[in-house]
């Protein structure tokens, strides 16, 4: 697969997913939910579980066969803020995801209240990250994140 062809099924892929602010489907493993997106013989699956704080996976598969994956942990750390509240300032801020590195959010989204912060180390074949939300001087989400290309 093309590197520019798997960047854009992902970014296009993620869009439609969380971000979106759809209705995640109950997963096929008890106690979790999911979303997939298909297009030609492209396929992305996201499996989470959690809610205040959460973990998941995310798969990219080409002909039934996983190519690439990522995986996350985090949530809210401050019980100060409803977790709605923040949960959609975060999928406002991963809307914003960079079209060439569709992992998280930009480096930097904020708006009145909150201040969302990305860092990447690594490429699309390769990566580990950190995305935190911040209120004032605080820190009240944070999420760590991994990944790449499977071989």
């Amino acid at each position: 697969m093309d590197g520019d062809d798997f960047a854009e099924f992902l970014y296009n892929a993620k869009k439609k997913a969380y971000s979106s602010g759809i209705a995640y489907a109950p997963g096929r493993i008890r106690g979790t939910k999911e979303f997939s997106f298909s297009e030609g013989n492209l396929k992305y699956l996201d499996i989470y579980s959690g809610s205040l704080f959460f973990l998941g996976q995310e798969l990219l598969f080409e002909k039934e066969i996983p190519q690439w994956g990522m995986v996350y942990s985090g949530g809210l750390i401050d019980d100060n803020f409803s977790t709605k509240e923040v949960y959609d300032f975060l999928r406002e801020a991963l809307k914003k995801m960079p079209e060439d590195l569709p992992l998280r959010g930009n480096e930097f989204f904020s708006n009145s209240r909150f201040i969302y912060k990305n860092s990447t180390d690594g490429d699309i074949a390769q990566f580990i990250g950190y995305e935190t939300i911040e209120h004032g001087e605080d820190i009240i989400y944070e999420l760590h994140y991994s990944g790449g290309f499977i071989e």
